[in-house]
Order: C-alpha cells, then structure tokens, then sequence
C-alpha cells in the first residue's frame, strides 16, 4: 500500500510528461501523473513539434501540426484530469529538436517521464536525454507493475550517497521496500572486499532511511555480474533505480547502466549525479524533490 499522496503544490516544480499521441507516450502520461501524485507537484504536459520551414507549404503544414498537438494534449490532460481532479495539469507545445526542448523542460523540474521506444534500442530522444536530463529521467515501459520492490543498484562510487536517498524516497512514496544491489566481478571481489562493501551499504541505506519509517531495506553485495544481477531484480521491480555519472566523466553512463537501461523488465528511473555540491548545498534540481520530501 502507498503512502498517502502529498497535497499539490502549484508552486513547486512539476513531472513533465513529453506526449507524442502514441500510445507508448499516453502510457508515460499516466506514470508521470502517478509521480506527480505521489511527490504532491504539478503535472506538466510537452509536446514538441518541429519548427517550420520558410517554404509557404512547410509552414501550412507545420500549422497544421501544431493543431493536432494542441487537441492530443488536451485529449491527454483531460483524462488525467478525469482521473486524478485534485491534481494540477498544465500542457505546452514547444517548436523545436524534442531531445533539446525536453531537455530545457528539465532544468528544474522534479521528473521527466518518457514513454517506450518501440524500435531498437532507446531511441534518439531517450538516449539523448539519458546522457543530458538535468532532472530525474523515468523511463516508462509498457508493464506496469503496481506490487515489487523499489530496486536500485549501487556501485559504491562518489554519487552513491544521493542516489540512495532518492531511491528510499522512492520506495517510502510507493509504500514498499527498497533493494539495494551492488554485484562485482572482478579479481579484486575478495569475500573481505564485499563484506566491507555490505557494511558501507548498510551503513549509507540506515542513513537514507532517515525518518521512513517502517520503510524496509535490504542490501546485499554479492560476487556476480552486476548487470544480469539487476535484470533478473528487474523482472519483479516496481521501478529500477540506477545513477548517471557526474558530467566530469568520460562516459556519463556505465557499459552496465547501458545494458540495464535498453533490457530492463520495469520503468527505469535515471538519477543526474550528484544532487549536491561540494559544498553540500542542493542543486537547483534537487529543490522540488526535497519540498515534496518535506511535505509529506
């Protein structure tokens, strides 16, 4: 059973959700409106069209589109609103790149949600954003799995700190337990090694607990292959939880988060790293998802 929703603050920074009409996008609308529910903000609503040529039939057309955009974002929000009255819903077209403008709608908001791809691999958009996202990326998939765990997979790196407070977070919200999973296999995966790795886990999920209670965690770090070890939690997950690496790094996602990201059997939720300065202050995109914190 979930904690009870948070009020709606119209203030605070909202889910977006990037419609398309498809219905992969109608999909991450719903999440993201289960999201923003849960985090008590606004829920706010993207279509991206391209922008018009100079040529008098491109910008006819472009015209046209823009129309169609418009009725399948009201169409949108006003089934959210059917089912959720309480929750505010806001929806805006953008002209432009959708990666680029999703990627502005970012900057400051408490989520993103993108719906499936239904070709190979991300797509361009989701694999955009996935490198890029100032905010919390939720890769919705089509199974949507109301029971599970909340997992999340550690790799005991700078950022491991932030992400599990947002995965307890998570987990409090969804009201179940969180799993925290760290799998290495390496020459250095001594039984010494993972016992110290299992103390330091445990040691950062007490802390990220904090004041959630009764949340129920439980942490292991095991000798294995870290991606297949967070597939197969995957398949009975109500959300996976993985980090993107700080922006200094060579490559903002690991070769594992790669291979979890396009195979995982549960919505995947993308968090930036860090969420905090050297100085300990927030970063601005951490703002809403401390208030919704706060506030419940």
């Amino acid at each position: 059973m979930s904690s009870p929703a948070a009020d709606p603050d119209r203030t605070a920074s909202p889910v977006v959700a990037a419609v398309d009409g498809s219905a992969a996008s109608m999909g991450a609308v719903h999440a993201a409106a289960g999201s923003a529910q849960r985090l008590g903000v606004p829920l706010r609503l993207v279509r991206v069209v391209p922008q018009p040529g100079d040529d008098p039939g491109d910008q006819r057309a472009a015209h046209v589109e823009f129309e169609r955009a418009v009725q399948q974002l009201d169409e949108a929000r006003r089934t959210v609103v059917a089912l959720l009255p309480a929750l505010p819903v806001n929806a805006v077209v953008r002209r432009g790149r959708a990666a680029h403008e999703l990627q502005t709608e970012s900057v400051g908001a408490a989520q993103v949600v993108l719906g499936e791809h239904t070709g190979p691999g991300l797509g361009l958009v989701a694999g955009e954003l996935a490198r890029r996202t100032a905010s919390p990326l939720l890769l919705h998939r089509t199974v949507d799995r109301p029971t599970g765990p909340v997992v999340v997979g550690l790799d005991c790196l700078p950022g491991t700190e932030t992400l599990l407070e947002v995965a307890a977070e998570e987990a409090h919200r969804r009201g179940t337990a969180l799993h925290v999973l760290h799998g290495r296999m390496s020459r250095t995966a001594s039984s010494l090694v993972l016992a110290a790795e299992q103390r330091l886990l445990e040691r950062l999920a007490d802390r990220a607990r904090g004041d959630h209670h009764p949340l129920q965690v439980h942490v292991q770090a095991v000798a294995t292959n870290a991606t297949t070890l967070l597939l197969t939690a995957a398949a009975d997950a109500q959300v996976l939880v993985l980090g993107r690496r700080t922006p200094g790094a060579r490559r903002r996602t690991s070769s594992t988060g790669s291979s979890v990201l396009l195979r995982a059997a549960c919505p995947v939720l993308l968090v930036p790293g860090p969420l905090r300065g050297e100085d300990g202050t927030l970063h601005p995109r951490a703002v809403a998802h401390q208030r919704a914190g706060s506030s419940a």
